[in-house]
């Protein structure tokens, strides 16, 4: 079965699927006698823009002006980035702190900055949920309960936590 983690390791899993519907279709013949075709297709008008838009929507792009959609996800992948970049930071570090007195402090420590990362995103990948016009795009939170169990599990379970994660 495949978990919400796995899906957001590989975030075009859907990009698969429809590919495989597409060419399913191809071979059926499903696309030979579609009007217009091998004509170029007018991408000059937006069939799901409100009437009345297009100048502002033109203003905007002429201007660079992205969706607050589109800036929470590019703040989403690189808090996912963080989460993961503190997990490799201690994964590289905890083999030369075996048995240092300082290794439980440190593992505490790695430990609480992953669950903070996790939480920071999940934040934002809700805020994305809620601004995003696309739903099937949605991005796939952390499962932190999970991901905190498999990071006790191989570096030892903590005496204390200062994250309730």
């Amino acid at each position: 079965m495949v978990s919400a983690d796995d899906l957001a390791d590989n975030p075009d899993w859907t990009a698969g699927i429809a590919e495989r519907k597409i060419q399913d279709a191809m071979e059926e013949g499903l696309f030979d006698n579609l009007p217009g075709r091998g004509q170029p297709l007018d991408l000059s008008v937006n069939p799901f823009e409100p009437p009345g838009m297009g100048a502002v929507n033109r203003l905007l792009r002429h201007n660079k002006v992205l969706p607050m959609w589109v800036i929470l996800e590019k703040e989403v992948e690189a808090s996912r980035a963080a989460a993961l970049a503190s997990l490799a930071r201690w994964e590289a570090a905890e083999p030369s702190l075996q048995g240092a007195p300082e290794y439980e402090a440190r593992r505490a420590q790695a430990r609480d900055a992953y669950a903070r990362h996790m939480a920071t995103t999940n934040d934002l990948i809700l805020k994305v949920n809620f601004a995003s016009p696309f739903a099937l795009r949605a991005p796939i939170p952390f499962m932190v309960r999970r991901r905190l169990q498999e990071f006790d599990t191989r570096y030892g379970v903590p005496k204390e936590s200062s994250c309730p994660h």
